[in-house]
């Protein structure tokens, strides 16, 4: 069995009225968190920060802590595969706008905690979700 690992990250801002969670549309049009397979050499947290500003063109971003994991197997060409993600809480810390990485996804948009909660698709990620959400309330 193939496995591979990949990492990303639930970015948050403060915003005036609350915070904001950046969520991505995949592909395959789900609408998840920016994330990535990791590169030889790299490590979990290198991939989350690279993967995010890769496919949402955001640079200033600090990881605050490490959520957790989600792991998974699919089939690949007839092969199974086990896949390891690596999820941190991201602080967004800039201004710029996003710019979106048109070849790897289909759109980004930030979204109010109940949205992103309502909003976000593959399993187990509501859970993580929500422990960011939580963590960055307790840390900010």
């Amino acid at each position: 069995m193939e496995r591979q690992s990949a990492a990303g990250g639930v970015v948050i801002k403060k915003k005036d009225d609350g915070i904001k969670i950046l969520l991505i549309k995949d592909n395959y049009g789900h609408w998840t968190w920016p994330k990535g397979h990791t590169e030889d050499g790299e490590t979990p947290k290198e991939t989350a920060l690279r993967e995010i500003n890769e496919e949402t063109g955001l640079k200033n971003v600090k990881i605050l802590d490490t959520l957790g994991e989600q792991k998974y197997k699919f089939n690949l060409n007839n092969e199974e595969v086990f896949k390891t993600v690596s999820i941190f809480l991201v602080e967004f810390l800039g201004n710029e706008e996003i710019k979106i990485q048109t070849s790897e996804i289909e759109k980004g948009k930030w979204f109010s905690p109940e949205e992103a909660l309502e909003t976000i698709e593959y399993n187990g990620s509501r859970e993580l979700l929500e422990k960011g959400i939580e963590t960055f309330r307790e840390l900010s």
